[in-house]
């Protein structure tokens, strides 16, 4: 059995400022996003906090605490996402900086690859912990540390045009992702 195509939903990942024109452009009715980023004329629905974790690889001796905190020789170890990703400039703001180059000239074009480069010794990154707690970074030779207090963190929230026509579907999605963020 089909569904009509007029009752299918389309699912896009993308970059926030790509979904974002989206949305204003009225091609989209809502998005999944991480704050902060701005968002000023539009409607956001916060659905939870995500805190930033440290990977890195497990004989690293930067990573022996359960906590870590940002240091300086962190920092200088950081791989990064390349310019565009939300979760960069996330990372750039907990450590301190408004920008960076790319440590050796080496930057991730996804959360995945990130990973990649942090198992075979490339650097250290702050991984989202939905993706730590999802497996992402369970490999056998990573080790993921929650940061130490207060823990840096994102909001992820549902954003959509204050003029939407979809605020029923948009908050009955978000009572839905809560409850499964929560179980």
């Amino acid at each position: 059995m089909s569904m009509p195509s007029a009752l299918v939903t389309p699912v896009r990942e993308d970059l926030t400022a790509s979904l974002l024109s989206r949305i204003e452009g009225g091609k989209l009715d809502f998005v999944l996003i991480a704050l902060p980023y701005d968002t000023a004329n539009l409607l956001v629905e916060p659905l939870f906090d995500d805190n930033l974790w440290v990977v890195g690889r497990k004989n690293d001796a930067e990573l022996k605490s359960w906590t870590i905190n940002v240091t300086p020789v962190i920092t200088d170890r950081l791989l990064l996402l390349e310019e565009g990703h939300c979760l960069r400039d996330h990372v750039l703001y907990v450590c301190g900086a408004s920008d960076r180059h790319a440590t050796l000239g080496v930057e991730a074009t996804s959360l995945l690859t990130l990973v990649q480069m942090i198992e075979s010794g490339l650097g250290i990154g702050l991984v989202p912990e939905m993706a730590v707690k999802r497996g992402l970074t369970h490999g056998p030779n990573l080790v993921s540390r929650p940061m130490a207090k207060p823990s840096p963190k994102r909001t992820i929230a549902l954003a959509a045009r204050r003029s939407t026509s979809r605020l029923t579907d948009m908050k009955t999605l978000a009572q839905v992702i809560r409850k499964v963020h929560t179980a």
